[in-house]
């Protein structure tokens, strides 16, 4: 894949990986629009971006009229999108199975799920007309290799699952038509939003920072910077790979992870006492 002279929208870019990929596709010679729920952001985001060829768009992706007016202003400002980067997402709350609300669970869904749907519906018909176009949506390593964490973002990982899935289903619906599909997991990694990558501190109650860490194998607690995720990405697309993962050594793990019949247990390793020392809690 190329990106000279391409359109590339990208959703919750005003920070982190989704501006780190805007400013590298930027030098690659791409068209960049930043979508984002935060304006200001995505403005200034924009502007970071050499080439001065990004322009800025505030959405909630999580609004079906919104979308669809993004739709018309995008095409309308701007031209067809060529590749669609859904990277817009709710940020984990961390609860226990219990105490994690349902309109939390609907709120993770509503974005990082439906919103993705909602921007594919939008700019899917003119990729289908022209027989040619890309879709990336931003998953999780966490839905590749489930480490211990998870247990504290109930919402989180279940919506990054599903848009594994639904990334699965839709490479199926589309092959053959000329669009693309691929689907990126990042590993940890240190962004704006959430300084070293790490969970915000939690309310009373909650699991501390530091305990998101125990049970996992230490190369998978190694943050990268948003740039670096964001080069992993770009090289996979320029691949044509389906499944992207900025995590070092996701492969060979993702291998043991199978052999071992997908049972999460597996992957706690020698640190399964201490992770049992901390569910006691």
């Amino acid at each position: 894949m190329k990106f000279d002279g391409k359109l590339v929208l990208i959703t919750g870019a005003a920070t982190g990986i989704g501006r780190a990929t805007a400013r590298r596709l930027g030098q690659l010679g791409a068209r960049v629009v930043i979508v984002d729920l935060n304006g200001e952001g995505a403005e200034a985001a924009a502007k970071s971006v050499p080439g001065g060829k990004a322009l800025a768009f505030r959405c909630n992706v999580a609004n079906d009229r919104e979308v669809a007016d993004l739709r018309r202003e995008v095409e309308s400002t701007c031209g067809a999108v060529d590749i669609l980067i859904n990277n817009a997402a709710k940020p984990p709350v961390t609860g226990s199975i219990l105490n994690t609300e349902l309109d939390q669970w609907r709120e993770a869904f509503d974005i990082n799920v439906l919103g993705y749907l909602r921007t594919i519906r939008a700019f899917l018909p003119g990729m289908l007309e022209r027989q040619a176009g890309h879709i990336v949506n931003t998953s999780s390593a966490l839905a590749l290799l489930p480490d211990p964490p998870i247990r504290f973002m109930g919402p989180y990982i279940a919506s990054k699952g599903a848009q594994l899935s639904m990334s699965y289903a839709f490479a199926h619906a589309l092959s053959g038509t000329g669009v693309g599909v691929s689907v990126f997991c990042p590993g940890i990694t240190a962004t704006a939003e959430m300084p070293g990558g790490v969970p915000p501190t939690p309310p009373p109650g909650m699991p501390a920072p530091e305990e998101f860490a125990i049970g996992v194998p230490k190369r998978r607690t190694v943050r990268v910077p948003a740039e670096y995720a964001a080069n992993v990405l770009i090289d996979g697309l320029e691949q044509d790979a389906f499944l992207i993962c900025s995590q070092a050594g996701y492969q060979p793990d993702l291998i043991a992870f199978a052999t071992a019949g997908y049972d999460p247990a597996s992957i706690v390793g020698e640190a399964r006492g201490e992770l049992s020392a901390s569910v006691g809690r």
